[in-house]
């Protein structure tokens, strides 16, 4: 029974020791993972990219009709009413004088009579003060283009927040790719310190016992020293380092790495397609060359506004009184009616707005042709690095052997005499050069790689398994 329950404590210490190792690891795959969702800067440009979208959508209503209802209330001076009350006593006046040249007499009845049942011709117009309740109605016919153009610049923008995102993702996934294999290239550099300094201090042991023994001069035993001293700062520096450059990977996926482990192998990423397949990418994906296209559209929109202002602005309107029991005899329920208006003259603004924009269009035209020759000799310089650092990496491989089978050498002759302390030092140097170097090339691979796909812009098309 004991040892069974021992058996069960050391199995649920086992899992829980793999399972904790398993959620401290990170991979590079799951940093760019973690880096697109947390990423600062990827989530300004998703909030810019949605903002356009609203305002695009937005565009699109202009199109419609636009109804409003629109409430006034007012106060003028004094009331106005309307008084004809001349052609009243006029009228009166006709009467009385017909029936007087008819009968003979002027009978003052008869003037009393119409005076009483003649209403007054004054009429109130308006009160000094009323309230009024309408609906309006504006439907833009013909505005010169600026319809139009507004919601094709609108989506122009959403589709510049778009390019402007990716781009924005390719820089992060590059960052990342760089600063996880710079904390992989400082593990190793620490770990080649550290077994250095390890064998440094071997060395001093040997040289202290050779030294006591009279085997050796003592400038040959000080050396050792100096070189304890001097690899024992080299560490303590490899891992200052180490801490600097984990905070600038933890800063780019946005979340503290500090105590995790990153797992993915210390390998060269995918291997280098040929050169012409980068540069078959650039003028679909390059993000620089759209950005300057999408300008480019804006500004011909523009074009197509400046020209329009030149044309008539004709639109269709109405309005229906919602109140209609206090409205004036002048004032209708309802009217609808077209509107229409035409700049007759300016002062040449118009004209030299058209000339601008072409001129703005014709350096977007040359910045292009300078973009794509930039992004060509970006791309050959990628390439180029990358193929150098494969080819240093395989260079040191063979190299490898040889400083290993020298030091080798050198550390066995120490021990009787044969060899000096500089030419140990010097072999020790050497090997650890090599390896610092090959770690160095496969940072330098990748690092170029990074960059040859981001400038390319199909960095988030690669899948990075490691």
């Amino acid at each position: 029974m004991k040892k069974q329950i021992v058996l069960f404590i050391f199995v649920s210490f086992s899992i829980n020791v793999v399972v904790h190792a398993q959620n401290n690891s990170l991979t590079l795959k799951e940093a760019i993972s973690i880096g697109i969702n947390n990423n600062p800067g990827i989530k300004a440009a998703n909030q810019v990219l949605e903002s356009c979208s609203h305002n695009a959508s937005a565009a699109k209503g202009r199109y419609l009709p636009r109804i409003d209802v629109v409430g006034l209330a007012n106060k003028i001076d004094k009331p106005i009413s309307l008084n004809f009350n001349d052609i009243r006593t006029a009228i009166i006046s006709a009467d009385v004088a017909t029936y007087t040249l008819l009968s003979g007499t002027t009978p003052d009845s008869l003037k009393q009579a119409l005076n009483k049942n003649i209403p007054s011709f004054e009429k109130k117009v308006l009160n000094d003060t009323f309230v009024r309740v309408m609906a309006t109605f504006i439907q833009p016919v013909f505005t010169g283009f600026k319809v139009s153009a507004n919601a094709s610049v609108k989506k122009l923008e959403k589709e510049v927040a778009e390019i402007n995102l990716q781009l924005t993702k390719n820089s992060v996934i590059s960052s990342i790719i760089e600063d996880y294999y710079r904390v992989k290239l400082i593990e190793q550099v620490v770990q080649i310190r550290k077994d250095y300094l390890e064998d440094i201090e071997k060395h001093v042991d040997n040289a202290k016992r050779l030294y006591s023994s009279g085997v050796i001069s003592k400038a040959n035993y000080l050396r050792a020293e100096i070189a304890l001293s001097e690899a024992q700062r080299d560490y303590k520096q490899a891992l200052a380092d180490k801490d600097l450059i984990l905070i600038l990977l933890s800063n780019n996926i946005g979340r503290d790495i500090k105590d995790m482990v990153l797992s993915s192998d210390m390998a060269m990423l995918q291997t280098l397609k040929s050169v012409d397949y980068y540069e078959s990418k650039v003028e679909a994906n390059n993000g620089s060359l759209k950005l300057l296209d999408s300008r480019k559209q804006m500004l011909k929109q523009k074009h197509k506004v400046s020209v329009g202002n030149l044309l008539p602005n004709i639109s269709l309107a109405g309005e229906y009184q919602i109140l209609q029991n206090d409205l004036s005899i002048v004032e209708p329920k309802w009217v609808v009616g077209a509107t229409a208006s035409l700049n007759i003259f300016g002062g040449a603004s118009d004209i030299n707005e058209i000339k601008a924009v072409k001129a703005q269009i014709n350096a977007i035209d040359s910045q292009s042709l300078d973009v794509k020759n930039i992004v060509r000799t970006g791309i050959k310089n990628f390439y180029h690095k990358c193929e150098a650092a494969k080819n240093d990496y395989e260079a040191l491989q063979s190299s490898e052997e040889l400083a290993k089978e020298n030091l080798k050498l050198y550390q066995t002759s120490f021990k009787e005499g044969l060899a000096t302390s500089l030419e140990v030092l010097d072999a020790e140097l050497a090997f650890t050069k090599i390896k610092v170097d090959q770690a160095k090339a496969i940072f330098d691979y990748n690092s170029a790689y990074a960059n040859l796909l981001n400038i390319c812009s199909i960095l988030q098309e690669e899948e990075f398994s490691q």
